[in-house]
């Protein structure tokens, strides 16, 4: 039986979307139902007001030489423990013997340890650490997933940009949103790009917190499916699921990123998923959440279609029950129709009309890395993706090969150094496919390995004449930009994963700075003050 919401429920908003976020005035003014949260924290605490319960605060843990322990603060290091501190013991990081004998010296009031240690201290087994040390930490901060709109955003490709469009819709609606992605995060006031990944367990709950200190009303979080696997989001529960595109299957036993995600979804929360991946349908199905769709190619609550795509502009239409409008964005592509697709959805939730949704969501003109166009007038176009895997490759060649408008489609595949050789072959597969010449080039970390990686990516294709080897990044930008006419489309494959938000934005810089560099020995040749070059002179 499928327990999903049907697509005529959307209009009704209050019957299926959080109480927090039943009125808007309420999130605008910060009137959420549940605003005493920070003072429910207060039972966690202990007669003496003073210490917390871990007993209260981790009621499945398993207690020896006391019943409960009260704490002051938790001590990350037994060597920087106070009296009346809770010490942490990370079973293989940690010496043991010192653990216990700062403790005792210190004054420590007990241990946290997932595994029994010999030591007359109280102790707190648990089964594992992070996870327990996030449950504590969100519940002495009054539980701030709680008191915002917390929305959580999953999938295999398109996370980015869907925060990102969520998060425009939000604030669109006067609602100070902060927000966690790939490619940087904001408290609701100051944005930043950070040199480290997204955070998880106790640094998002932390985070959560200033987030909520700022007077923050909804919040949303880019999630992996990886950490998600892992338990690392076990500490949060998310009024709104957003699932972008993805695969329930998973290569390590037991639950996929997914079901483990929507265990985290609040009682009276929603899930927004794409009517185009049954797969995806069946899971929710068996979850029994309450669910609204949205599609590009199967009828759902919003559909987005695509009217026309001419010159890095895309006219959409978005429709919801009888109502169509028209947008224009310049983040074009079937796949990026479908992150706009999943965000009406949200903004529909928030009682918005649909014309001020597509009006909301055009106003996001790029997003780094996601389909980048650098455009100039007589000049190639050139378009950078962050790509990661054949399949988003092909995400980002398929616009542009439909909007060459007559030229050639140039391709250049920066190599990733972590990329196996079967991936490195449906690389090659798809360039030769979609592309009219492709270049494979390396990064400074994978130029070692480049020629047996170019072999890899040329397994895969059957004619070669159009591929073209380079190592070094910036030549093979050069090149491809001097040779490409100026009615042909480039595509940067910048290749890298696992970069954090710094790293990107500074790799797309360096590619940014050598287009145009390329762009001005363009122009040095056109007068002829520069020889053209030849990419046998790289």
């Amino acid at each position: 039986m499928h327990h999903g919401i049907q697509r005529s429920d959307i209009s009704d908003a209050t019957s299926v979307f959080p109480a927090k976020a039943k009125s808007i005035v309420d999130l605008a003014t910060g009137k959420f139902p549940g605003s005493d949260l920070a003072e429910a924290s207060e039972t966690f605490r202990s007669a003496n007001s003073t210490n917390y319960s871990l007993r209260a605060l981790l009621p499945e843990a398993r207690f020896f030489a006391a019943d409960d322990i009260e704490f002051d603060s938790i001590a990350e290091s037994s060597a920087t423990t106070s009296a009346g501190d809770l010490v942490v013991y990370r079973l293989g990081q940690d010496n043991p013997s010192r653990v216990i004998a700062d403790a005792l010296a210190r004054g420590a009031c007990g241990i946290i340890t997932e595994q029994l240690l010999p030591c007359p201290l109280p102790q707190c087994i648990v089964g594992d650490m992070e996870v327990s040390l996030a449950e504590v930490a969100t519940q002495q901060a009054g539980r701030p997933d709680r008191q915002m709109l917390t929305v959580g955003v999953i999938g295999s490709a398109g996370k980015t940009t869907t925060s990102l469009l969520i998060s425009a819709l939000l604030r669109s609606a006067s609602i100070r949103t902060a927000y966690q992605t790939d490619l940087g995060e904001s408290d609701g006031i100051v944005q930043t790009t950070s040199n480290s990944h997204i955070p998880n367990n106790r640094e998002l709950v932390h985070w959560l917190a200033e987030a909520k200190d700022s007077q923050c009303k909804a919040a949303v979080i880019e999630m992996s499916e990886t950490e998600a696997r892992h338990g690392n989001y076990d500490a949060i529960q998310f009024d709104i699921l957003v699932i972008c595109r993805t695969a329930t299957g998973t290569d390590d036993f037991g639950p996929s990123g997914l079901q483990c995600s929507l265990d985290r979804l609040a009682d009276d929360g929603v899930v927004i998923a794409s009517a185009d991946e049954p797969s995806v349908t069946r899971e929710l199905q068996n979850h029994n959440v309450r669910t609204l769709t949205y599609g590009i190619h199967k009828n759902a609550d919003v559909t987005a279609q695509i009217f026309d795509q001419t010159d890095g502009v895309s006219t959409l239409l978005l429709t919801h029950q009888d109502s169509t409008t028209v947008m224009e964005t310049s983040l074009c592509g079937h796949a990026m129709a479908s992150n706009h697709a999943a965000a009406a959805v949200v903004g529909l939730l928030l009682a918005e009309p649909l014309e001020r949704i597509a009006e909301n969501l055009s106003q996001l003109r790029t997003v780094p890395g996601r389909s980048q166009r650098l455009a100039e007038y007589g000049k190639s176009t050139v378009v950078i993706d962050a790509g990661g895997t054949p399949a988003r490759a092909v995400e980002a060649m398929r616009p542009c090969r439909d909007m060459k408008a007559g030229g050639k489609l140039w391709c250049v595949l920066v190599l990733d150094a972590n990329a196996d050789a079967d991936t490195l072959s449906r690389y090659g597969t798809q360039l030769e496919r979609f592309s009219d010449q492709a270049i494979i080039t390396a990064t400074d970390k994978s130029r070692s390995g480049f020629l047996a990686a170019s072999h890899n990516v040329l397994d895969g294709v059957k004619k070669c004449v159009s591929f073209r080897l380079v190592a070094n990044r910036h030549r093979a930008i050069e090149w491809a930009v001097t040779e490409a006419a100026p009615q042909d489309t480039i595509l940067i494959l910048t290749g890298e994963t696992g970069l954090t938000a710094l790293e990107q934005r500074t790799n797309l810089a360096k590619i940014e700075q050598y287009v145009e560099q390329a762009r001005k020995a363009v122009a040095q040749t056109e007068t002829g003050t520069k020889p053209k070059l030849s990419v046998f002179g790289i």
